[in-house]
């Protein structure tokens, strides 16, 4: 019996190794599609703080009008007329009642509630990130471009996804990579649950007899009406090893080093109808150079990814990803010449698939360009909420040249997916909070906001070379090398 496994293994491993830290660092976007809730092209713009000023932007540096700052933990409190709203410039004038470092809440249609702890009465310009549009937009086509799909023991697929900004990496979740609807596939009377974002050419494999393999077309779900770079990968892998091994009972992280990553082709698809159908190419650029990741010493419960990550045009997409031993070496392959990072991730292996223990990881992103050391962070515990504030327990911090650079708290409402077999998690932003440093605890202004559902706190420390200044806000990944990061259900 064939099993579903040996299909979604592919965007699983994209997924795991690109969830660097599964949900929470680089910034925007935790959402229920492979869909990004802001530009791929947009950065922030630079915005010079005014004196006397709280100037609030989105991230592409346009002024947010007549959003709520609360100054403090409640309104009056810790003095009065400390609730303000934004003019027509995103501007709020600094109270001269404000004379010590107090939490700045920002709350505005559309966007995140977004916490800055501890915040001098100093200019300042804080850029909260947008929500998630609701809509869902359908792109399909077929993957094409195989130069050879004869009968070798080894089945080609393409996986379609949109390119990712670096800010990304950290917020991605399953559901981004993997798509969360499912196509069938029956093969030797067997249905075969595939996500709907992977594309399988028309191929004659073995095993026991002679499988046609067919599942052309692929689908994905944006977001947005817009443009979107979108990226089409090629791998392999050998069709009755993996499916063998699968049926003895070994797990993702067993087979995942036999695939083989080939060539990818990036696109702009102009996205305006429910539905838009175009063909994508696999082959435009080819993964000829070759980078060695060497893991350090860890215990033996984790399990370390690595994946390598090019860019392109300001814009990111997976060349290949590997697991590896305590001390092993592997070959990861990526474009020749091009730039991007190395990126090694270390979870517990028997970290289930969805829940808040599967958030919990330590991770480093690297210039692909420089010989990479890989030590990790401590994989922290779970945060624990009490009352209105929020324990913690940040690393240790063991990793030389490395300073505490920042801590990043975000309250996801969880909801679960059920998509053929499998069940998948979504998580929907409510709140963002900031502070500098490790902190030990959070203590969070007061909202009388009633939860329903499961609701998950995701915390992530990150940590930067000594000197590097941070930005708190939705680029905080740019200025950090090392991640630790946990969670816990409400």
């Amino acid at each position: 019996m064939l099993k579903t496994r040996s299909f979604t293994i592919l965007p699983l491993a994209l997924s795991v190794a690109l969830l660097l830290l599964a949900a929470a660092a680089c910034a925007p976007q935790n959402k229920s599609g492979p869909a990004n809730d802001a530009s791929q092209t947009e950065t922030s713009k630079a915005v010079t703080p005014v004196a006397g000023q709280i100037i609030v932007t989105d991230n592409t540096g346009a002024p947010i009008v007549d959003a709520s700052v609360l100054i403090g933990v409640r309104e009056n409190v810790p003095f009065p007329g400390n609730l303000l709203k934004t003019d027509a410039k995103g501007v709020v004038v600094i109270p001269g009642a404000w004379t010590d470092p107090q939490p700045v809440t920002i709350e505005a249609p559309a966007f995140v509630r977004t916490t800055w702890l501890s915040q001098s009465p100093t200019a300042v310009v804080l850029s909260p990130r947008r929500k998630a549009p609701a809509k869902s937009f359908e792109f399909k086509g077929k993957t094409t471009g195989y130069r050879n799909l004869a009968k070798d023991d080894w089945l080609d697929v393409g996986v379609v996804f949109p390119a990712l900004r670096r800010d990304q990496l950290a917020s991605l979740q399953v559901t981004d990579l993997i798509s969360p609807q499912v196509d069938t596939l029956t093969i030797l009377g067997q249905t075969i649950e595939i996500p709907s974002n992977i594309s399988i050419p028309k191929q004659d494999e073995r095993y026991f007899f002679t499988v046609t393999i067919d599942k052309p077309v692929f689908r994905t779900y944006l977001k947005e009406a817009r443009t979107w770079k979108m990226a089409a990968l090629h791998a392999r892998f050998p069709f009755e090893q993996v499916v063998d091994d699968l049926r003895a009972g070994k797990s993702f992280y067993d087979v995942l080093n036999y695939f083989e990553f080939q060539s990818a082709s990036l696109a702009d698809i102009s996205i305006a109808a429910p539905s838009t159908s175009r063909d994508m190419t696999v082959t435009d650029t080819s993964f000829d150079a070759k980078l060695d990741v060497a893991a350090p010493k860890f215990a033996a419960k984790y399990t370390m990814l690595a994946v390598a990550v090019t860019e392109s045009a300001g814009l990111l997409y997976p060349t290949d990803v590997k697991k590896l031993q305590p001390s092993e070496t592997r070959r990861l392959v990526t474009p020749k010449g091009a730039s991007g990072y190395i990126v090694g991730a270390l979870r517990e292996t028997a970290a289930p698939a969805v829940g808040p223990a599967a958030d919990a990881l330590s991770a480093i992103i690297a210039k692909n360009n420089m010989t990479t050391r890989f030590e990790f962070l401590d994989v922290p515990g779970a945060p624990t909420a009490r009352g209105s504030t929020l324990v913690l327990n940040p690393p240790k911090a063991s990793v030389a040249a490395v300073t505490p650079a920042a801590t990043y708290a975000t309250l996801n409402k969880v909801d679960k997916i059920t998509t053929g077999k499998t069940q998948l998690e979504t998580k929907s932003p409510v709140w963002d909070v900031y502070s500098n440093g490790w902190s030990s605890s959070m203590d969070l202004p007061d909202f009388a906001t009633k939860l329903t559902g499961t609701h998950r706190w995701e915390v992530l420390f990150g940590g930067a070379p000594t000197g590097t200044t941070v930005q708190l806000g939705p680029n905080l990944i740019d200025g950090l090398t090392h991640l630790s990061k946990s969670a816990a259900d409400l």
